[in-house]
């Protein structure tokens, strides 16, 4: 599954399913697609969404990958798209929703 995150102001952001319930859960929605947080609510999910990624703990880098094998994208990295449309959305006072 897929979910695309949108916000007026800012381009459509689709990332794995599994990924994007994490963050929508996290921003203390109910983790369901699809769904949204009205503008007033956008800088409430903001700051709940940096708080829970602060406790996030980040993949360990130190053993070297085997050939041929990627390095794991921590939750961290994957919700920057996400975090940037939520600053986007607090500051223009927009709505944003996902499906």
């Amino acid at each position: 599954m897929l979910v695309t995150f949108h916000s007026k102001d800012y381009y459509p952001i689709t990332m794995f399913g599994d990924v994007a319930l994490q963050l929508i859960e996290k921003m203390g929605v109910t983790p369901k697609v699809p769904g949204a947080i009205f503008a007033e609510d956008v800088p409430q999910a903001l700051w709940q969404l940096q708080q829970a990624l602060e406790d996030v703990a980040e993949p360990e880098l130190a053993t070297p990958q085997a050939e041929g094998q990627e390095a794991p994208v921590s939750l961290r990295k994957r919700a920057l798209p996400l975090l940037e449309m939520l600053q986007g959305a607090a500051k223009a006072g927009h709505n944003l929703s996902w499906d």
